[in-house]
């Protein structure tokens, strides 16, 4: 069912400026995806085998500014390739675990760690 973790989702002040860092000591590499939304901006850096999501706030009050002002900078969630989304939320269900728009998993549910479900047919990210 789980294939593996897809990337870690990183809350960021500023996308360009963790990119460079990345960069610098890891080598790390853009990739082509990015998304904006009116609360955030969002770009996938790779390093080695693995990815990073850089989240950018925008807009007042949106969920990553709210983020960054109660924990700082860092880990904001992370994800998990699988192969069946609806079959992953329903195990979930069952287990009264609560998910959030049929793609996260509730950190109140899952020990402390927002988890997004990240459909192997779908991989746009990365």
């Amino acid at each position: 069912m789980a294939k593996g973790i897809h990337h870690v989702g990183l809350a960021v002040n500023s996308v360009d400026e963790v990119a460079s860092f990345l960069e610098e000591i890891f080598e790390a590499k853009l990739t082509d995806y990015q998304m904006e939304t009116p609360e955030f901006f969002s770009r996938m850096v790779q390093v080695g085998q693995g990815l990073f999501e850089l989240l950018e706030p925008r807009g007042e009050n949106g969920l990553i500014e709210r983020f960054l002002k109660a924990n700082g900078e860092g880990i904001h969630h992370v994800s998990i390739l699988i192969d069946d989304l609806d079959k992953m939320i329903e195990i979930c269900e069952k287990k009264g675990m609560r998910v959030l728009g049929r793609r996260f998993i509730h950190p109140k549910s899952a020990h402390g760690v927002l988890i997004e479900l990240v459909p192997a047919n779908e991989l746009q990210r990365g």
